[in-house]
């Protein structure tokens, strides 16, 4: 309630400010016409809220349209308020100066085509992911697999925008690249459509030559995660649910989001060499970029949006080589980019090498909410090990 509360706050806000503006930029003053302007605005603020609690009640085609509707405005007004601050800004500056200020709907006009040609980017690149080739070393590397290639993906988000075909199209790229494993860490599926099963065939062809593996995200959950995890397994991928695998020397921790009490709550730990006999390199797939013990003290929403531990204190103590996490999306779109940084200390994005534990977060492949992605690029990450 405080989150829905503070949303419609914001998002009510922030339509007001455009509604102003728009009257300004068009000229509108005539009192009926105002009227009109002020309750598509109000409602176009509570429009992606609204789409988003109708299609968890009832999902239908006039449903999931509204839905659509709803999403890609929601991206196009985050536009259209940075090119309102645009427009103020560039007119203070030239009145500060002293420079006679140009027309208004000029300058107006300028930043909003701007914008939308932006949009147009960001709904462009929503669906083109890019494959983003990554050299990792790690010591103690068993033999066989130097110079390997594993393919993490993460945060498809299969649902209402990234649908079937997407998911056809992935697999073939990914299979192209000739994977010697493939991890999903999370956030398969987007949680707001009851046609998952379509996914099946899809997902089914996925291949690797050690196989593929997956873990669950917050999404899963919202989704239903026993529904999930059976469509998966369905598909012939791994699910690793808390539990460690050997696969071909190299040791695989998976771990179920939103993490652990304690270690053990992880099955096959055993089956780790110790650290004195070598060979010890493990890989972790965990959702987030943190720490995978879960704080039982606070609640668990809270804990992974406003206050993660990314000390990664009991992955370090399990002897973790390599954790391959997902989660931030790197804001998805601008500006939310810091935003992320900041609540993930800087982990929320790339590559990080610390003494003897790597961590890589990737920016995902699909979106939530919104189809646009204007502060990164989707990607498909392409992990050669050394």
């Amino acid at each position: 309630m405080v989150f829905l509360s503070v949303f419609l706050t914001l998002t009510l806000s922030l339509h007001f400010v455009l509604y102003r503006f728009i009257l300004r930029w068009l000229g509108v003053s005539h009192p009926v016409l105002k009227t009109i302007f002020l309750a598509v605005f109000s409602f176009l603020a509570i429009s992606f809220m609204a789409a988003f609690l109708l299609l968890r009640w009832t999902e239908n085609a006039g449903t999931i349209l509204f839905y659509r509707l709803a999403a890609v405005w929601f991206a196009l007004s985050i536009q259209m308020i940075l090119a309102v601050g645009a427009t103020w800004i560039s007119y203070a500056v030239i009145r500060w100066i002293g420079v006679p200020p140009a027309r208004f709907r000029l300058l107006a006009s300028g930043w909003v085509i701007l914008a939308l040609i932006w949009s147009a980017y960001g709904f462009w690149n929503a669906f083109h992911p890019i494959v983003r080739p990554v050299e990792i070393s790690l010591e103690d590397l068993p033999n066989q697999w130097r110079g390997r290639l594993i393919v993490h993906l993460s945060d498809l988000h299969l649902g209402h925008f990234h649908g079937p075909a997407s998911m056809e199209r992935l697999a073939e790229r990914v299979n192209a690249l000739r994977p010697d494993l493939v991890l999903i860490t999370g956030d398969l599926f987007d949680g707001m459509t009851d046609g998952m099963p379509e996914f099946e065939a899809p997902l089914k062809r996925l291949t690797a030559s050690y196989g593929v593996f997956f873990v669950t995200g917050n999404h899963e959950v919202y989704a239903g995660q026993q529904r999930c995890l059976d469509l998966v397994a369905r598909s012939g991928i791994q699910v690793l649910f808390n539990e460690v695998v050997a696969v071909d020397g190299l040791h695989l921790i998976g771990v179920a989001y939103p993490g652990v009490r304690d270690r053990s709550e992880i099955r096959g730990l055993d089956r780790i060499p110790a650290a004195d006999s070598g060979r010890r390199s493990c890989i972790l797939m965990f959702h987030t970029p943190t720490d995978i013990r879960h704080d039982t003290t606070r609640d668990r929403r809270t804990a992974t949006y406003f206050h993660p531990d990314t000390s990664f204190t009991l992955t370090r103590d399990l002897g973790v080589s390599l954790q391959l996490s997902g989660h931030s999306h790197q804001g998805q779109i601008f500006p939310f980019g810091f935003l992320t940084s900041w609540i993930y200390n800087g982990y929320d994005y790339g590559l990080h090498r610390e003494g003897n534990f790597v961590l890589y977060t990737s920016s995902g492949v699909g979106t939530w909410g919104p189809p646009m992605r204007t502060a990164t690029s989707p990607e498909i990450v392409a992990i050669t090990l050394r």
